[in-house]
């Protein structure tokens, strides 16, 4: 007679609770699955002998202009760089402020000099920039960082690839 009156709303809300618990871990599993196609398997890196060579890196103080020399030291053409600058005399502090936007070739590249289209920076040419620094709040450069890039076809696709392990850094005096 006592269990006559206990009402079996409870058993219901606690079967929605399971199965909305268990619709979530589904659809999380398919999302994943999904989301994973996308990522690629193999990092695409630059060929090795991907090298570039900084010629020359004056910056004039009172007129804030970075004049910067390069030559493409290695065995294949480089489509740009990036380039990276520190304006603190602490040499543990690492390069990150990006000068890319302050030249013509770098203006709404995305932070990365874009020399061509095209590898066209070919084997033992050299190419000159200036940074225009007036404008910004920087300050005094003491050293750079630049980072080759290139187009390469990776699976019949032209992919933009940073040169990391081409990394060169120049105290500028």
């Amino acid at each position: 007679m006592l269990l006559q009156g206990k009402s079996k709303k409870g058993v219901s809300i606690m079967i929605g609770y399971v199965l909305l618990i268990v619709f979530a871990i589904i659809i999380s599993f398919v999302v994943y699955r999904s989301l994973k196609t996308y990522i690629p398997k193999d990092v695409i890196e630059c060929p090795e002998g991907v090298s570039i060579f900084i010629e020359q890196a004056d910056f004039n103080s009172v007129t804030s202009i970075l004049n910067l020399s390069l030559i493409n030291n290695g065995k294949f053409n480089i489509a740009g760089y990036f380039i990276y600058a520190r304006n603190i005399s602490d040499e543990e502090v690492l390069a990150t402020i990006s000068l890319a936007e302050y030249t013509p070739k770098g203006k709404d590249k995305g932070g990365y000099v874009l020399l061509h289209m095209d590898n066209s920076l070919k084997p033992n040419e050299k190419i000159n920039n200036l940074f225009d620094l007036s404008a910004t709040g920087i300050g005094e450069i003491y050293s750079i960082e630049i980072i080759p890039t290139r187009f390469q076809e990776e699976e019949n696709k032209i992919r933009f690839v940073s040169c990391g392990d081409a990394k060169v850094s120049e105290t500028i005096s």
